[in-house]
């Protein structure tokens, strides 16, 4: 497991200088870290801007209380504008071909984008592609074959809403994904348990807090919201089952601002991690 956390965690808890980096090469699908940056921040005033970390991507500041719809294909973020018009989600045709991988045929003086197997026929007004027109991003996602969810939050930083697109297959159902999840955090438990690790809350390893977070991945369950190429479950804290792959990932951190020890983190959890519940994991 990679030990960037706890060191970023300091650092934002100090208010540090400069923003703390993670080499975006050691970043998977799917992760990202979202922290204060103080270079950008007026603390004065109480306006505080957050530097969002994903692989393969600039980083991105966003502001508490300023809506950001993040858009993922594949459990990879996007760059790319989403607008809502009307509860619906726009993209602009270029966006698919860049972004969601549609491959563009024009022939006979009409347009096809193709995904796989897929294909969907666009009307034009002259038989080619005008890439700054806005689709419908779920009925033309849909169309080719994507399962496409809106998560309003719990999942991206700041409470802000998350736009999933997945076209991967489903290779694992939602019970055996929760027993998956349930297999790995205990063996990180007992990985933790054995060597000590387990300083949720900042005191040494104790059978007390350890029967408290075996409790807690026991009961864990399906969470209400969904999430396209996702399962989430409530159990400690949020966690995410790949359903292509079964791999398993970790929420860290809330979405309340305003403060120096504000961190909010999504990481992929390998099993008998024991870092995986050491001190620092729940702060933000």
């Amino acid at each position: 497991m990679k030990k960037r956390r706890l060191g970023g965690m300091v650092l934002a808890c100090l208010l540090a200088i400069q923003v703390p980096t993670w080499a975006a090469d050691e970043m998977q699908p799917l992760e990202y870290t979202c922290t204060i940056a103080p270079e950008k921040s007026d603390f004065e005033t109480g306006e505080w801007k957050y530097a969002f970390c994903v692989a393969d991507l600039p980083m991105e500041y966003v502001q508490e209380g300023e809506k950001h719809t993040f858009l993922i294909c594949d459990g990879q973020y996007l760059d790319i504008p989403v607008r809502i018009i009307q509860d619906t989600a726009f993209i602009s045709a270029s966006a698919l071909t860049e972004g969601l991988g549609c491959k563009v045929v024009e022939k006979a003086g009409s347009v096809s984008l193709i995904k796989g197997s897929k294909k969907l026929t666009v009307s034009t007004e002259n038989g080619g592609l005008d890439e700054s027109k806005m689709l419908a991003l779920r009925d033309v996602a849909e169309a080719l074959g994507a399962e496409v969810t809106y998560t309003r939050m719990g999942v991206a930083p700041l409470h802000n809403p998350i736009i999933s697109v997945d076209f991967r297959p489903v290779n694992w159902t939602e019970e055996e994904a929760l027993e998956h999840a349930k297999e790995v955090l205990t063996a990180c438990l007992q990985a933790g348990r054995e060597s000590g690790a387990i300083i949720e809350h900042m005191v040494a390893e104790d059978p007390v807090i350890s029967a408290g977070i075996a409790k807690e991945i026991a009961a864990m369950e399906p969470a209400e919201e969904v999430m396209a190429g996702y399962y989430l479950l409530n159990g400690p804290g949020l966690i995410l089952v790949e359903k292509d792959t079964g791999e398993v990932y970790k929420k860290y951190g809330g979405g309340t601002a305003g403060h120096g020890s504000y961190v909010e983190t999504i990481e992929k959890v390998e099993a008998g991690d024991a870092s995986i519940f050491a001190a620092g994991y729940y702060l933000g």
